[in-house]
């Protein structure tokens, strides 16, 4: 009896020592853990204060790399543009004619589709069109979009779009232009974009004998924009100017000229919006349909937007991060051009 008693006594004290026990450990684990978040918080600071370093380094260098490109304005776009009076002498017009007769009067439409913010860039083509010395008999400039802006433009027709405009419906707005066109050669044409000197000189040089053309395309540093390209698995791919026609290239919406006849039986896909890849899909079907792409190396056009510059085989273009994320500390995005979808 004693025995058992003894026993009792001393699992009495035994339970009275393991709770006591349990509250020290927790205690003990409650400091280690205060401890661990302490040592996490720091780590965490640090590494936010290497990231935003980091970041800021990133953005100054991009920001040195944009100041290099404006100090090329140390040379006017006139004479940027005059850089390039020998460039594509050497490479030879791709040999694809016309295949179906005009019915319009000979002669230059140019179309210039425009979202109205940018005046001075417009203003700045229309001079490069002029500058060619066209018979004005046989030449009009007709613009569509926001055109409010532009009003004191003479000898233009204008085309007021501004809900297509504001939804980025470039399709709709370059429809509406090349059905008003007058004359059998439409140039479709950005308000971003200048013509060489000689531009009208090197397309007559062919005598019509094109049903789509284009010519070399340059970025305001002199390289290349999207002007003799493929679609590769959705992205652009910017092929070596001496090689030939074939079904996967497009023609970008910014510069393309068309021929009258084309017109009777296709247009662009009016409900596409911006990067909704309408020139993609008009390319598509005008090739499809057995219509042929003439490359006019000299027919040089200048793509007035110091954003953008060739990256190996493609074109990439400086775009403010606001637009894809929240974060204020992002002040810019390196974006792909494409993929563009194919509908």
């Amino acid at each position: 009896m004693k025995g058992r008693g003894l026993i009792r006594k001393l699992s009495s004290f035994l339970s009275g020592m393991i709770p006591s026990a349990k509250k020290e450990e927790v205690q003990a684990l409650k400091k280690e853990l205060e401890v661990l978040q302490s040592e996490l918080d720091r780590l965490r600071h640090n590494h936010l204060t290497t990231v935003q370093q980091e970041l800021d380094i990133l953005r100054n260098e991009i920001q040195e790399n944009i100041a290099a490109i404006h100090r090329l304005e140390i040379l006017t776009l006139s004479s940027r543009i005059e850089l390039l009076n020998n460039f594509g002498r050497s490479l030879p017009t791709t040999f694809p004619g016309s295949t179906k007769k005009s019915f319009k009067p000979e002669g230059f439409t140019f179309g210039i589709i425009t979202n109205g913010k940018r005046k001075e860039k417009m203003v700045r083509l229309v001079s490069s069109i002029r500058s060619q010395r066209l018979d004005r008999h046989r030449t009009e400039i007709l613009i569509a979009g926001s055109v409010g802006e532009i009003e004191d433009l003479i000898d233009v027709r204008r085309f007021s779009m501004q809900t297509e405009a504001e939804e980025g419906r470039l399709g709709a707005m370059r429809n509406v232009l090349a059905g008003e066109a007058r004359f059998n050669k439409f140039v479709c044409l950005d308000d971003d974009f200048l013509l060489h000197p000689k531009w009208a000189e090197a397309v007559e040089e062919i005598q019509d004998d094109f049903d789509i053309a284009t010519g070399i395309i340059v970025n305001p540093d002199l390289s290349r924009y999207c002007d003799w390209v493929n679609m590769i698995e959705n992205y652009t791919f910017l092929r070596a100017y001496h090689e030939t026609f074939d079904k996967c290239q497009y023609v970008t919406g910014g510069y393309g000229i068309y021929k009258d006849f084309i017109f009777t039986e296709h247009s662009w896909n009016d409900a596409l919006r911006f990067y909704e890849g309408e020139d993609v899909s008009f390319s598509r079907r005008l090739f499809d349909s057995g219509y042929q792409l003439r490359f006019i190396p000299k027919a040089i056009v200048m793509h007035d937007d110091e954003r953008y510059r060739q990256k190996g085989y493609g074109v990439i273009r400086l775009k403010s991060a606001e637009e894809y994320c929240k974060e204020p500390e992002f002040a810019l995005k390196m974006e792909k051009l494409c993929p563009r979808t194919m509908s």
